[in-house]
């Protein structure tokens, strides 16, 4: 599998993980500035990844990356990160500050994770710690880069523009939830919203994004980038205000199985599911009922 070249300088990388139905589930993004003279990497994907994303970035006769940059510390999206500096010790990594210490210790991150998702932490892998040293303070000495504070999806969770070659180029983590291209063009989107879900915050997150002005792309964690993609995030605020409205409606014993298959009646963008391959149908169907969960415990609490 080879990086692909959206335009001069900004590849997208697959990061296939070894379960079914995961070998497009995530992307990470690689900026080769060289008018700034820095290589940035956005997410590394996994522990199990690691050995194809160093593959990817082998073959593009990359000898160094300066910036590691992370939208939010969960295994999927960071848990790479010990092994990429053992690659590239002399990279510097940016995250959102409350997820720094699961880089360094992520004993806490493992536990939680597997305590949320099973036995599909044997498919993402075992994270290696990241030396303290290689964390970055902020993000202001990367030139080129801002940093957008957008939590929901997680307590911690940054969204990063960068700029170059005069495009503005939005990375939002899973902000605006996940996205996935279908054959015919069109894409399939659901919200991001685990366990600790907090709605108000998202929706918050969601409208920072919104108000930005002269983004030309947006490049997704899951998966894949959309042009002009205002029209797109909309959507996604659009779709978590009707899954808000429709666990509401739920009868107080009702579960995230429940919830799905009202949400699948209710929602339009659920009904491309059965336009999805039957192992990615099967992968999303069980982050379908995570966010369904994610919202019926805000509902609950509220």
């Amino acid at each position: 599998m080879a990086a692909t070249e959206l335009f001069p300088g900004l590849y997208r990388i697959s990061l296939p993980i070894p379960r079914g139905g995961f070998e497009s589930f995530l992307d990470g993004w690689f900026i080769e500035d060289e008018e700034r003279g820095q290589n940035i990497l956005v997410e590394t994907g996994p522990a199990s990844a690691s050995p194809e994303l160093l593959l990817q970035l082998a073959s593009l006769g990359l000898a160094k990356i300066d910036y590691l940059i992370y939208t939010h510390i969960h295994l999927d999206h960071a848990g790479g990160a010990g092994h990429f500096i053992e690659h590239f010790p002399e990279t510097k990594v940016l995250a959102p500050l409350r997820g720094r210490p699961h880089l360094v210790d992520p004993k806490k991150l493992i536990a939680g994770s597997r305590a949320s998702l099973g036995g599909l932490c044997d498919a993402y892998g075992l994270p290696r710690p990241v030396p303290l040293e290689n964390i970055l303070e902020d993000g202001s000495q990367i030139k080129g880069l801002e940093t957008i504070d957008t939590p929901g999806h997680a307590p911690h969770h940054s969204s990063y523009i960068y700029e170059t070659h005069g495009r503005r180029i939005l990375f939002p983590g899973e902000a605006a939830g996940c996205l996935f291209p279908l054959d015919d063009g069109d894409f399939f989107m659901r919200p991001a919203t685990p366990h600790k879900f907090y709605y108000d915050t998202e929706i918050s997150s969601l409208d920072k994004l919104l108000a930005l002005e002269d983004i030309e792309l947006a490049c997704f964690p899951h998966s894949g980038y959309i042009k002009n993609p205002m029209a797109v995030m909309l959507e996604a605020k659009k779709q978590l205000e009707l899954w808000l409205e429709v666990t509401q409606e739920l009868p107080a014993e009702a579960d995230a199985d429940e919830a799905v298959k009202r949400l699948t009646v209710r929602d339009p963008m659920l009904k491309k599911l059965d336009r999805l391959p039957q192992m990615v149908r099967e992968r999303e169907l069980f982050f379908l009922r995570q966010s369904a969960k994610g919202f019926l415990g805000w509902v609950r609490r509220g």
